[in-house]
């Protein structure tokens, strides 16, 4: 019974780590980068958050709870990715792909976004006609 246990929980930390491999776009631009950059324009006066939910967060509680709101979607992404590892269809790999390149288009998205205010001083959603 016990050497079950350890072995789930090895096996639990292998699949972690298979997981942030995975997610490493996602990471890097989705949390990381969007974070930073959001964290650099509003510090220094370049803008404000556009979205309505992570503005009043960040008013009630602070810059820093971005970050936890990040980890807190990085959270509902594994749960995610161990739903569809776990799945039988044989679709599942593919809605993986699907859902890990989107995020990571969206944090890219972002990001621009950010640089643009940063540097242009104008909001790529703004500039769309998004916001």
């Amino acid at each position: 019974m016990l050497s079950q246990n350890i072995n789930t929980g090895l096996g639990r930390k292998e699949e972690i780590y298979e997981f942030l491999h995975d997610a490493k776009y996602i990471i890097l631009l989705y949390i990381a980068g969007d974070f930073l950059t959001t964290f650099h324009a509003l510090s220094n006066g370049y803008g404000f958050e556009e979205n309505g939910l992570l503005s009043k967060i960040m008013a009630d509680h602070g810059i820093w709870s971005l970050l936890l709101v990040k980890i807190l979607i990085l959270t509902v992404v594994y749960w995610n990715y161990r739903s569809i590892r776990t799945s039988v269809h044989s679709y599942a790999k593919k809605l993986w792909d699907f859902s890990r390149i989107g995020i990571s288009l969206f944090g890219l998205i972002l990001v621009i976004n950010n640089m643009m205010v940063i540097f242009v001083r104008l909001s790529l959603f703004e500039y769309l006609g998004l916001s």
